[in-house]
């Protein structure tokens, strides 16, 4: 299967089996899904986000968790505005809700500055191997090479993604190409996943 099929099997998937939630339907997205804010919590597990300083978080739905649990613990939240349009790290400890939602990343977002310990990205589909589909606009991509090469990111950057167990997909390591971002971490419903580095 190409990328495109593995995304759209996936999209009919979540929609067909009422997994996918809020913003729908979930096509040409990185889905949201039911219960995504409990799985959220386990990013609390990583002994790197515990040590991390500052956690770069895309702006997608499934993510919103995520992104207040940063400033909820008292770290740096770097968010990128829509179309990358700028990088943004966000410091707010009083309007949470808000200030993690798009249209709050303006408004209380001020220069990057702080180096990123965790990235932290959401995904169509990935395999236990850590290989991993956006919705196929590359942003993801696009702003972890930004970022590496401002030399905004640590040396011991870890890559995390969140998806329901059903978008976990068989090895795909032959449809990556070199700028294709892998993950160490994969947060499900189902528990936590850890990205092998070995292409097999």
């Amino acid at each position: 299967m190409t990328k495109d099929e593995i995304r759209k099997r996936i999209w009919h998937l979540l929609e067909d089996e009422n997994i996918a939630d809020f913003p729908r339907p979930c096509y040409g997205r990185i889905p949201n899904f039911k219960g995504s804010r409990n799985v959220s919590e386990r990013i609390k597990e990583l002994t790197e986000f515990e040590k991390a300083r500052a956690v770069f978080c895309a702006p997608d739905m499934v993510l919103k968790r995520i992104r207040e649990i940063v400033l909820e613990q008292g770290k740096v939240l770097v968010v990128a505005l829509p179309h990358i349009k700028d990088i943004v790290e966000i410091n707010e400890r009083k309007n949470i809700d808000e200030a993690t939602k798009i249209r709050g990343f303006v408004k209380y977002g001020g220069p990057l500055s702080t180096k990123i310990d965790l990235f932290v990205q959401g995904s169509v589909a990935v395999d236990r191997n850590g290989n991993r589909l956006g919705k196929g606009k590359g942003y993801g991509d696009r702003e972890y090479i930004i970022l590496e090469q401002k030399g905004l990111l640590q040396n011991t950057v870890k890559t995390v993604t969140i998806v329901h167990h059903l978008q976990i997909v068989d090895n795909i390591s032959k449809l990556m190409g070199k700028w294709d971002v892998r993950v160490d971490y994969i947060l499900t419903d189902r528990g936590v996943i850890k990205g092998s580095q070995n292409e097999t």
